[in-house]
């Protein structure tokens, strides 16, 4: 008897479900649509939706994982020799609430750096995720996903000075 593949509760990486047998609705053919027909994009779906599982996807496709798509619909149609950098952004990682959200986004985006091997000189979030993505798009395009990017503000609903705050950051 065939054992069922595990449901992949509260795990939101397509690189930890694909090797350890969780359930995957493979998708691929739909993030190959979007991802090559375009440039930028917005989803918007409701909570729970599979956001963070899609972004983890595209991240796992730009990144060459082909042996993570074994089996799945995009393994014979993508260019795997076509990898490019990927700076993966989610504010639910920020550490906003002890460290500010400057300070935070300044501090994930010397997580990023360092995960690319590149030292960044700017000292600010603005100049930073610029000097980033210059240094990664030497070589090739940059893609970026960034994922809850609401949380710093909806967090704050009920001080709403600093969810203005955090809104202009």
């Amino acid at each position: 008897m065939k054992t069922l593949p595990k449901l992949p509760i509260g795990i939101q990486t397509f690189s930890k479900i694909r090797p350890d047998n969780y359930l995957y609705v493979d998708k691929t053919a739909q993030i190959y649509r979007l991802i090559t027909s375009g440039e930028y994009y917005f989803l918007s779906r409701p909570r729970r939706f599979g956001k963070s599982l899609t972004l983890s996807t595209i991240k796992s496709i730009y990144q060459g994982e082909q042996a993570l798509f074994a089996g799945l619909w995009i393994e014979d149609k993508w260019d795997w020799g076509q990898i490019r950098p990927v700076i993966h952004i989610s504010f639910s990682s920020v550490d906003y609430e002890g460290a500010g959200l400057e300070k935070g986004i300044v501090q994930i985006l010397q997580l990023q750096a360092e995960e690319h091997g590149i030292s960044l000189q700017s000292q600010y979030a603005k100049p930073m995720f610029a000097e980033l993505i210059r240094k990664l798009g030497k070589e090739n395009q940059v893609v970026i996903l960034i994922d809850e990017y609401d949380k710093p503000i909806i967090d704050y609903l009920e001080d709403k000075e600093q969810a203005k705050t955090n809104q202009a950051i």
